[in-house]
């Protein structure tokens, strides 16, 4: 298995449809790490970032030799604050539109992480997926979303 941010950045990458039709070229809606442009221009927004937070591993049983990682990733949503963009037929602007993209990522992970995944053998088990309150950040004009995601796999 490659790195964990990488699985799941491909696997958003293939599930979600980029809601921005200008984008720069060379520039992606689902990116590993974090890429954050101080050119904050319409055509790079609304982004997607996936960092990894931490891993560990232990044994499950008595004298086992099966060991279970768990990986957690957050996920962040930038949105450009005045950027109205359309998504299924509905304008988005904002906080509502941070708050949509949130929740399109949580159904991709949600709908698809056992076809995936857990059946390619990458993770077993998503654990859990937990969001934040949306913060603003006015000296870029950005609207954040985070999500902890925790998945655990068999090594």
């Amino acid at each position: 298995m490659t790195e964990p941010e990488i699985e799941i950045r491909d696997m958003l990458r293939t599930r979600l449809t980029d809601p921005n039709p200008s984008r720069t070229a060379g520039t992606y809606y689902v990116v590993d790490g974090w890429e954050f442009d101080a050119d904050v221009t319409t055509n790079q927004y609304p982004r997607i970032s996936i960092i990894g937070q931490f891993e560990n591993d232990q044994p499950w049983g008595l004298n086992s030799t099966n060991f279970w990682s768990t990986y957690r990733l957050q996920i962040d949503v930038w949105v450009k604050g005045d950027h109205s963009l359309d998504i299924g037929g509905t304008n988005y602007e904002g906080k509502e539109q941070v708050r949509k993209i949130m929740r399109l990522a949580e159904e991709a992970l949600r709908d698809y992480w056992i076809t995936d995944l857990a059946n390619t053998g990458k993770f077993v088990i998503l654990r859990s997926f937990n969001t934040y309150s949306i913060k603003y950040v006015p000296e870029y004009n950005l609207w954040r979303r985070t999500a902890d995601v925790t998945f655990i796999t068999k090594t």
